[in-house]
């Protein structure tokens, strides 16, 4: 004779896995990710490898992360700390919805939830960019010493330039293969307008 109880039970465990599966999905939020690739990548950047696992766990790094960014909350830590150990062990940036498509000029406004208020700089998903030549022009409406690069995926690099406070416009030119590219910007800039538009495509 079947349990009667069954079909009560079934959805609650059911709820309650999805609910445990949403937990486990939360997505780290964009200013997270952000001051991550604006500071923490300068030394953690090329530490990448599938085979790395961990022992530790935010807590126990807190005190390093303290001592590049001061100090930050226990979800900070948390966010921090993830997207470190997404970075080693996928060898990839982390996945964020990009605010840009080709074509579409994007303005300060726009632009201020990629910056890095804290330390300065500013990390901006270029989207997934079809195999190509892309021209990408960027005018500053603050300007100040540092660096621009633009990596794929993977952290391979574009292009690299360097930034200085005479410099209130930025136009290079790069080929994609393909898929996610990402703009990094370590400077205490603000800018004022970044248009992405397709030059050649196959």
């Amino acid at each position: 004779m079947p349990d009667l109880n069954m079909p009560r039970l079934a959805p609650i465990t059911l709820a309650l896995l999805i609910a445990t599966s949403a937990h486990a999905a939360d997505p780290i939020p964009a200013a997270s990710v952000v001051r991550f690739y604006t500071v923490c990548t300068n030394c953690h950047e090329g530490e990448c490898s599938g085979r790395l696992s961990f022992q530790t766990g935010a807590q126990e790094a807190r005190s390093h992360i303290q001592r590049y960014l001061g100090s930050v909350t226990n979800s900070e830590a948390e966010n921090l700390f993830g997207l470190l150990r997404y970075t080693k062990e996928q060898c990839a940036h982390y996945p964020l919805a990009s605010p840009l498509q080709p074509g579409n000029q994007l303005g300060a406004k726009e632009l201020a939830a990629w910056r890095n208020p804290q330390e300065g700089g500013y990390f901006i998903p270029l989207s997934r960019l079809g195999k190509g030549e892309y021209e990408l022009r960027l005018a500053f409406s603050v300007v100040g010493n540092g660096k621009v690069k633009l990596t794929d995926d993977r952290f391979e690099p574009l292009l690299e330039e360097n930034l200085c406070p005479q410099q209130s416009t930025l136009e290079f030119r790069f080929k994609a293969e393909g898929g996610p590219h990402y703009l990094t910007i370590k400077a205490p800039v603000v800018i004022d307008s970044l248009l992405l538009k397709a030059i050649s495509l196959p």
